[in-house]
């Protein structure tokens, strides 16, 4: 095979065939007995490979050698005619599939033109499809864990293996064991096979399931013991509620030690007196995954009925906010005490604060808690700074709330990343891979962008559709593409039109178009013997079956050549002669051409 210009040169080897008149019959004893002065004896196969085969037989005198092979009883190919007059003949027969069965017949000639042929024999040459001698087994593991999966397979190397998740195929699985990454719930009952391949075929293992069972969790508290107000002697109960993988256990503690026997979700103390005012109650809930203490609920013990104020947070900081915009905050005040609690003033300091969502007279109930809204609308840049001064019938009137904030003015601002994108070369009339640029709203206040265009020969955007608004942080994707139509360097540019700073934006594109490369494949045929009126030339993109003739008259001659390949595909071919009367040969030896 010559490769010289994109043009693939192989020389084909017509298997010989003498014709009489037009009957189209092959040359030899015409199926008469062999002369008794020429015998064949001990016929058999010396040596057998994946691709060659050497067949051995003795003649009772000095005669030539040759040998009719092929993967049916009527053969169909021949080796050429070994000359050397001996014996003891040896023939090779190469070029073979592996893993296939053989037929064939030798022949010889001795010098005075006797010739006889034996009878058919067979062969297997080794090797063949692959054959899995281990299965991948069922995994069970817990989430978070990874699973492994391992075959083991025989047959002719070298062996390809491809790992498939539910019937999909998993990118880059492609060794003789997979590791999955870490498990969720979700791969639970997953099924996981191997097919494994050769140029003889492919088998499919059975399926392995990956069983996930869940992963212990850590106990999580999702109501905390609540404070407690009481009169001494009363018994304050303190409960606690917790998620996690059971069964929880629970510890009650009081100022940091342990408390004897309190072990449930909840936990009443003994009659209270005057000590117990101020203690501090957690509880420790625990599985084997981990523990997680409670917050510290208060136990306060009051002499007498009295009404308590607590507000939460005890201090409202807005941070930055926009000149012109609104934040609010809710401000949760809580009777702490054993009486009603009765608030009979509200009032703010700082003008650019205001509360509401309330009315006075604002009574609260022992243990239960209201709330009043209280937002920042500030008029100019700078530091503000207020109060809520909250007037009621609580021992410790009037409580304060020390409010503060900022004002900013807004930016506004658009991050192009990347600014320029290079596709390289690209063949005409073919798409580049598509390449991303990521539009991000770095400001604080809301961008709008009302154009998006690109410009140049070949060039296009998608997800950009404009009239569109950005808030802070948001990003907006556009993908671009090349598409050449013609060869040679295009530039271009994607313009991108807000009310941002530095507008428009631009992100610059650069790519080159390039012509395909036209392929060829020029054959030479190699004659026999025989007197024929042409040939035929066949093709297919699958060995050994599926030819097309090519020719739609006789080729005269002894070359061809194909023009009509395509880049990236394998071809097959095949000749054959035809006499003048018609009748065609069997087919040629097969060539491959490879297409880059």
């Amino acid at each position: 095979m010559h490769h010289r210009s994109g043009v693939f040169l192989f020389a084909l080897l017509l298997a010989s065939f003498d014709f009489v008149g037009c009957s189209g019959l092959v040359a030899g004893n015409n199926g008469n007995p062999p002369p008794a002065t020429l015998g064949i004896t001990n016929v058999l196969v010396g040596s057998a490979t994946t691709s060659s085969c050497q067949v051995d037989w003795t003649t009772n005198v000095l005669a030539d050698s040759a040998v009719d092979y092929g993967t049916s009883t009527s053969y169909g190919s021949t080796t050429p005619v070994d000359p050397a007059m001996v014996m003891s003949h040896q023939v090779v027969l190469s070029g073979l599939a592996p893993g296939t069965v053989y037929y064939y017949q030798v022949r010889s000639t001795d010098s005075t033109s006797n010739n006889a042929r034996s009878s058919g024999h067979s062969f297997k040459t080794s090797g063949g499809s692959p054959a899995i001698t281990m299965q991948p087994t069922s995994q069970t593991v817990t989430a978070g864990q990874t699973a492994s999966f391992s075959a083991a397979a025989t047959g002719t190397a070298p062996l390809s293996f491809q790992w498939n998740r539910n019937g999909t195929a998993i990118s880059g699985a492609t060794s003789s064991s997979y590791t999955t990454p870490a498990t969720t719930s979700s791969d639970n009952g997953a099924q996981f096979t191997v097919k494994v391949s050769n140029t003889a075929g492919s088998v499919t293992s059975s399926a392995a399931t990956v069983t996930v069972n869940a992963a212990p969790v850590a106990p999580s508290i999702t109501t905390q013991p609540a404070s407690q107000t009481v009169t001494a002697g009363q018994t304050p109960s303190f409960s606690v509620a917790a998620t996690g993988t059971v069964p929880l256990s629970h510890q009650w503690r009081k100022n940091g030690t342990a408390i004897s026997g309190a072990t449930s979700s909840s936990y009443t103390t003994p009659a209270t007196t005057s000590a117990d005012n101020g203690a501090q109650f957690t509880v420790v809930v625990t599985n084997t995954a981990g523990s997680v203490t409670s917050n510290a609920a208060t136990l306060t013990v009051n002499p007498a009925p009295a009404p308590g104020i607590q507000v939460n947070p005890a201090s409202i900081n807005f941070g930055n906010t926009l000149v012109g915009s609104s934040l609010s905050q809710v401000l949760i005040i809580t009777n702490t005490g054993t009486s009603t609690l009765s608030i009979s003033q509200v009032a703010q300091s700082g003008a650019a604060f205001t509360v509401s969502g309330f009315s006075l007279p604002l009574n609260v109930n022992p243990g239960q808690q209201t709330t009043i809204t209280v937002a920042f609308l500030p008029t100019s840049v700078g530091a503000s700074a207020g109060n809520i001064s909250i007037v009621s019938n609580a021992p410790t009137s009037p409580t304060s709330v020390v409010l503060s904030g900022t004002g900013i003015a807004a930016t506004l601002n658009l991050n192009i990343s990347p600014t320029s994108l290079s596709f390289g070369s690209i063949t005409t009339s073919t798409s580049s891979a598509p390449q991303n640029v990521t539009i991000t709203n770095t400001g604080n206040s809301n961008v709008t962008i009302s154009q998006i265009s690109v410009t140049g020969t070949g060039y296009s955007i998608t997800g950009g559709g404009a009239p569109v608004t950005l808030s802070p942080l948001q990003t907006l994707t556009l993908t671009a593409l090349f598409s050449p139509t013609a060869a040679g360097s295009v530039n271009g540019s994607i313009s991108i039109v807000s009310n941002a700073n530095g507008s428009p934006a631009s992100v610059s594109l650069s790519g080159t178009g390039v012509a395909p490369v036209q392929h060829s494949v020029a054959l030479t045929l190699q004659a026999g013997t025989s007197t024929v009126s042409g040939y035929n030339v066949y093709r297919s993109t699958v060995s050994s079956t599926g030819y097309i003739k090519l020719n739609s008259s006789l080729v005269s001659g002894l070359t061809y050549t194909d023009s009509s390949v395509q880049n990236g595909t394998t071809y097959f071919y095949v000749a054959t002669a035809v006499d003048s009367g018609g009748t065609e040969s069997t087919y040629s030896n097969e060539m491959q051409a490879v297409i880059p």
